[in-house]
């Protein structure tokens, strides 16, 4: 990882283990390379209308594969959500380095639909709204899908 301050600020901030309202325990986490076939595995259990609003077709496995590796830890920064050694959530922070929109954040949190109505959503906004303060951010934007109360109530 680099020394800038997103790096630093990763390492000294994680992982960090967090309950769930119902007790379990969840492991928050940077992306590491090593992640690459749990994120495909984690990709398949996401509803086909719970990706509509992701850059990338992360059902097709060469799509996820090319996400990781075009991943810019100056422009986007992943955290992942563990429940053993499986991951269960996920958010993205994106931002642009430079030019007029370099202030704004865009937030993207999806998560297992087993682990859903337990709190996951609120933890992984919880820490990507952090992180996009520490850096200096001043406006989040999130997309979601508009018929569903819970991910609206994160925000």
């Amino acid at each position: 990882m680099a020394d800038d301050p997103v790096s630093r600020y990763l390492r000294s901030a994680f992982p960090k283990n967090l309950n769930l309202s119902d007790g379990t325990t969840v492991t928050l986490r940077p992306l590491i390379p090593q992640d690459r076939a749990e994120v495909g595995e984690f990709f398949e259990r996401v509803p086909h209308d719970d990706r509509a609003f992701l850059k990338e077709d992360l059902l097709n496995r060469y799509e996820v594969e090319v996400w990781l590796d075009e991943i810019d830890i100056d422009r986007e920064t992943v955290i992942v959500a563990l429940a053993g050694n499986r991951i269960v959530g996920t958010a993205v922070l994106g931002r642009q380095r430079h030019g007029w929109s370099r202030h704004v954040g865009e937030i993207r949190i999806v998560g297992d639909p087993a682990f859903r109505r337990r709190g996951l959503g609120h933890l992984l906004a919880d820490v990507i709204m952090d992180l996009a303060q520490k850096i200096g951010l001043e406006k989040l934007l999130a997309q979601m899908v508009s018929d569903r109360p819970e991910p609206i109530r994160v925000f």
